[in-house]
């Protein structure tokens, strides 16, 4: 058992009633398909976001009086991004796959033979691995598939550590995100989570009371991003839009937006 790692959750767990200020790590998801001028002034207490996307384009943004705020994080989200993703010049950071074990179906040892075509296309900017679902119940699941990943793409380029969480369980989460890290000897970005299925806002604003502290003060959790800024579509997964910011018409904080964006 590692017990360097072991001492740091349990510091983690001891502070986790604390609030703490807004820092760097903080972030969204913005489904682009349904932006409102002005949504990342109304998270103006967040510090980055992006949109499973490359580019956030001038059909989405030119019509708005203001540009967006916030740093903005390109994604190479899947195999056809490899083609003809262009990067931002200013764009620091490249974002991985999107949840290939899920939603692409992609194989680790697929996502290998793609990755060169990634370093191609990010350059010399700090690359992010593919986002994996699950990994806050899962742990040994994700890090079984990025050994797969790493041991068919030898040499390859991996700076960061991206998962997913959704099942609404705090100290499990933090406990499975520092096993990934030490593990693979990276920090952690946890680019998607909030509570899924038929929930209220309330149970989502209880999970944030405690999870924010957890994954602000472990040092191995370098950035996280809430989903997401607003979504419209109907789903078992997310039934209510409980989990939204922003209301579903306006650039307007939701209850949950307020906890979020004032932590």
């Amino acid at each position: 058992m590692n017990l360097a790692f072991v001492a740091q959750v349990v510091l983690v767990l001891l502070v986790c009633e604390q609030r703490v200020d807004s820092s760097y790590k903080r972030g969204f998801g913005m489904y682009y398909n349904y932006y409102e001028c002005g949504d990342t002034y109304a998270l103006n207490n967040t510090y980055w976001w992006y949109n499973w996307h490359y580019n956030f384009t001038k059909d989405v943004t030119y019509h708005c009086p203001r540009r967006t705020r916030g740093e903005y994080l390109p994604m190479i989200a899947n195999e056809a991004d490899t083609l003809d993703a262009e990067i931002p010049p200013e764009s620091k950071y490249v974002l991985g796959f999107n949840e290939p074990n899920e939603a692409d179906h992609m194989s680790p040892e697929w996502c290998a033979e793609l990755w060169p075509r990634v370093e191609k296309i990010a350059g010399g900017r700090i690359l992010v691995s593919p986002a994996l679902a699950a990994c806050d119940i899962y742990p040994d699941m994700c890090i079984d598939w990025y050994e797969r990943f790493f041991k068919a793409c030898s040499g390859c380029r991996v700076d960061k550590i991206a998962v997913h969480g959704y099942h609404c369980v705090p100290y499990e989460l933090i406990q499975s995100l520092g096993k990934i890290s030490s593990h693979f000897n990276r920090p952690i970005w946890l680019t998607e989570f909030a509570c899924h299925g038929n929930v209220s806002s309330q149970d989502q604003i209880n999970f944030m009371n405690i999870a924010l502290p957890l994954l602000e003060q472990a040092s191995f959790v370098e950035r996280y991003a809430w989903f997401s800024q607003r979504s419209k579509e109907v789903s078992t997964f997310m039934p209510n839009f409980s989990n939204n910011l922003l209301k579903l018409d306006s650039p307007t904080l939701t209850s949950v937006g307020t906890f979020y964006n004032n932590y």
